[in-house]
């Protein structure tokens, strides 16, 4: 009896599991239930049994979807997600593309781990067929040098480059060498012996590249750049933040796979050693990477320093003293975290520990393979930054050879700007060394730039108003009021490291009638990294005809207790900028003319002496500001119209204030509520940017690395 009910249940569940009966069904929902639901989850969990549910053959479909007509898919996708039909036959249609094909994110290879598991359960040749493509997708991207760009075809400015950033590479290497090996899921029918030979060259080339791409160092290899020129394989820029160095993450990565080679000869032993040697030179200890959440709930990412810290390394080390730096969108190294943006300071990992994680692997590779040249390292001692080795915060430093003339304390700073041509081809540069200068500066020609010693240290100090002006004509034409001077055509100068302060108020008269400190009516100004402070109105006014002009600004310390104290007419960028006011409304815009123009403030803090308006307008304007910290001193109340009894223009186009991620202490009354999606394309925050601002007509920050070496700060 009893045998013959073990006969019989065997029997039916031979039966279930042939035709999917309830009681299958409840067993895979059962185990369904502890499936991880994101997707980049999903192609590597190690059930093997979801790849038998409904749910991976729906998701299946996406994949199928998404892939492109190029073999590979498009990054940042959830596969996981369930489409209506609109959005499906948007997919569908966008199967041609072949722009947005890439290896970046873990795109392609973890569709194709995905559906290779697919197969290998189920025998459907849809996915077989799909993961071929994605196959021969990898393989026609390969550079002859070995390399990969980061997507192809057609890549885009720097996707061109060998890209070993967030192991774009080293994943696809990896992906290669199992599938040459039959690794599982990729055993059975699904590579064949031709395809083998294919991958296993594929895979011997790209070996050869990162044995090319190893940056030498005093004549020993050290580690990787994240991406590579793929012609002369020198290390190379991405995005604005993602400069030529060392990079410690993506080098991990790449000495990990090497340490996996089954016969490594003496260029990969020499690569080895030669890595790791600098993971132990340039860790850094007794110092943690910390993410906060503030009393006010916004988050901050900080360095600070913890004796019992395990060792770490930054993500990026510079090329010229291999010292850390970090940077912000507008690609300027700098060496302290709280002198970049919160959006790349809380959205990016510039601390790592992925190196530790290969010492003790390493000890024993080279115990195995070559124990001769083994390198002695430990995390147990003192790091770059607490033995002497590198100058952690070392402050940038300008080249004074670089520039065209040097004026002291006492000379005419105007009789410099004499010396250069009047239409100067290249970038005029004038260093004017710490001391206070009682002068007025008039700018009559383009390309000038005009750079202090010292942002504290260097001022230019003048005591006038429009009506007290002591020179009124400069070379035949009206000058205006203010310490420094822009006239029209005066285009593309850039000013930094100077204190300019109008002190007509405190030091002539008690009053705060306009007294600009600069003013200008020239486009293409760049202002950066100096205090604006004025007694009266209008502290900083470029006011190019026609509200024509385009101005950029970073790092000012502008001060002023009159109203308007950045009024720019045209477009402006603003990032951080620390404003500080008294009683009267901060920033004003004047955008008529052309409803694109706009005042961009990002990252940047106000507060006032007492209850202070944040800003107003009457003319047409559009305001936005990202990521912007205001104290309670700045009025509880949005950017509104100058005059409640007159109107000097019906500003057509209406209030169009947008805010991002900002806060006020003590809380507001809604008005500073994000409504970025309110605003005309609705850009999102991280998109709005300097070139964003200008439409795509001029990068300022491009101008800034130009001249970095005279910029620095």
């Amino acid at each position: 009896m009893k045998n013959t009910f073990k006969k019989v249940f065997i029997g039916f569940m031979a039966f279930a599991m042939a035709t999917g009966s309830f009681a299958q069904q409840r067993a895979h929902k059962k185990d369904n239930e502890s499936y991880p639901k994101e997707w980049k989850q999903i192609a590597r969990m190690e059930q093997d049994s979801f790849f038998l549910t409904d749910e991976a053959r729906r998701i299946a479909e996406n994949v199928l979807a998404f892939q492109r007509c190029t073999g590979g898919w498009p990054k940042n996708i959830d596969m996981a997600r369930c489409m209506n039909d609109k959005e499906l036959a948007k997919v569908i249609k966008d199967k041609s593309r072949r722009d947005d094909s890439t290896i970046d994110n873990n795109a392609t290879t973890a569709q194709m781990i995905f559906l290779a598991r697919l197969y290998r359960q189920t025998k459907d040749i849809r996915y077989r067929d799909a993961f071929l493509q994605g196959v021969e997708y990898l393989l026609s991207g390969q550079y002859e040098n070995g390399g990969w760009p980061q997507f192809w075809p057609g890549p885009r400015g720097y996707q061109i480059h060998i890209t070993f950033n967030d192991d774009a590479i080293v994943n696809t290497l990896n992906m290669i060498r199992d599938m040459m090996n039959y690794k599982a899921p990729y055993e059975d029918d699904l590579i064949d012996k031709a395809l083998c030979v294919r991958l296993e060259k594929a895979f011997n080339k790209g070996i050869e590249c990162i044995l090319a791409t190893q940056i030498i160092k005093d004549g020993e290899p050290s580690v990787w750049c994240q991406q590579n020129d793929r012609e002369t394989l020198k290390p190379a820029p991405a995005r604005a933040y993602e400069l030529p160095s060392y990079c410690s993450a993506e080098s991990a990565g790449i000495v990990r796979l090497l340490m996996e080679l089954p016969a490594p000869d003496a260029r990969v032993k020499r690569a080895v050693h030669g890595a790791m040697k600098w993971f132990d030179r340039y860790k850094l200890t007794g110092l943690k990477c910390e993410r906060i959440v503030l009393a006010n709930g916004e988050r901050d990412t900080r360095l600070v320093e913890d004796p019992q810290a395990r060792p770490i390394w930054a993500r990026y080390y510079d090329l010229k003293y291999c010292e850390p730096y970090v940077c912000d969108r507008d690609g300027l190294p700098r060496r302290h975290l709280e002198e970049i943006g919160t959006e790349r300071r809380n959205g990016y990992s510039w601390y790592n520990s992925r190196p530790a994680e290969l010492f003790a692997i390493y000890n024993a590779w080279a115990d195995k393979y070559d124990p001769k040249h083994k390198v002695a390292i430990s995390l147990a001692t003192k790091g770059a930054n607490e033995n002497g080795l590198i100058e952690m915060y070392r402050r940038p430093m300008a080249e004074r050879t670089a520039f065209d003339v040097v004026v002291k304390p006492g000379e005419s700073i105007q009789a410099a700007i004499e010396k250069a041509p009047e239409i100067p081809t290249v970038p005029f540069k004038i260093l004017l060394l710490n001391g206070t200068y009682h002068q007025k500066v008039i700018i009559d020609r383009p390309n000038i730039v005009l750079v202090g010693e010292n942002r504290d240290s260097t001022r230019i100090v003048l005591a006038e108003t429009a009506q007290t002006r002591a020179i009124t004509e400069y070379h035949g034409r009206p000058v205006g009021n203010g310490v420094i001077v822009l006239q029209e055509g005066a285009d593309d100068c850039v000013i930094s490291g100077l204190t300019v302060y109008n002190n007509y108020g405190t030091a002539v008269e008690n009053t705060t009638i306009h007294q600009m400190a600069i003013f200008g009516r020239a486009t293409r100004t760049i202002i950066i990294n100096s205090n604006v402070w004025a007694d009266g109105n209008d502290a900083l006014s470029l006011w190019a005809p026609g509200s024509n002009g385009m101005y950029y600004h970073a790092d000012l310390y502008l001060r002023c207790p009159g109203v308007d104290f950045l009024c720019p007419r045209g477009w402006c960028y603003a990032t951080r900028c620390h404003f500080y006011g008294d009683s009267r409304a901060m920033i004003w815009h004047d955008g008529r003319g052309d409803k694109n123009k706009k005042l961009v403030i990002t990252n940047s803090s106000f507060d006032a002496k007492t209850p202070t308006l944040l800003g107003r307008y009457h003319h047409d304007s559009q305001f936005y500001l990202i990521k912007c910290k205001m104290s309670k001193n700045v009025l509880d109340g949005n950017i509104h119209y100058a005059y409640s009894d007159k109107v000097l223009d019906p500003c057509p186009w209406g209030l169009r204030t947008y805010y991002y991620g900002c806060t006020r202490e003590g809380g507001h009354s809604g008005w500073l509520n994000d409504n970025l999606k309110e605003a005309e394309n609705a850009p999102e925050f991280y998109g709005v940017t300097a070139k964003w601002t200008f439409n795509g007509k001029w990068d300022p920050e491009q101008r800034i690395r130009d001249l970095w070496n005279v910029l620095a700060y």
